[in-house]
């Protein structure tokens, strides 16, 4: 199964501050079930923006040096004509959030995590499920 994460997921991740056994436990789940991890090359631009404001290259590096271990969407003509056609039907959709489930499914993912309670509340797109993070571990707790 491919798998997106939404930024904020790599961010708890990284960072180890927040939700660490919910984070711990998506890691296993992907490694464990060989899931490919999937994300947008909007993803890698937000996640380096802090790192770059408090000049620290070396974690610049580091996230450059990860995201090559993963799938990366573009966000290209494709997933542009697929953001139009999201925002359309979905007004509410703020357009960073648009653009990262557009990348999803041009990417035919099944599965997007997120831990944005505006995102997770669209449910499913295109063969696409949607789940906050503390709802897909709440799920495999089951």
């Amino acid at each position: 199964m491919r798998v997106f994460w939404d930024t904020n997921i790599f961010i708890y991740l990284w960072e180890k501050k927040v939700l660490t056994s919910e984070m711990e436990a998506l890691s296993d789940f992907v490694d464990r079930e060989g899931h490919i991890l999937v994300t947008s090359t909007l993803t890698l631009g937000e996640i380096l923006v802090q790192p770059m404001q408090q000049g620290k290259p070396a974690v610049v590096r580091a996230y450059q040096s990860a995201m090559h271990q993963l799938v990366l969407i573009p966000y290209d003509r494709e997933a542009a004509a697929c953001f139009a056609r999201l925002r359309a039907t979905n007004p509410s959709l703020r357009p960073p959030d648009a653009i990262q489930l557009a990348c999803a499914i041009v990417g035919e993912c099944e599965l997007f995590i997120t831990n944005d309670c505006r995102l997770a509340n669209v449910k499913s797109i295109r063969g696409l499920r949607v789940e906050s993070l503390s709802e897909w571990h709440s799920s495999r707790k089951k």
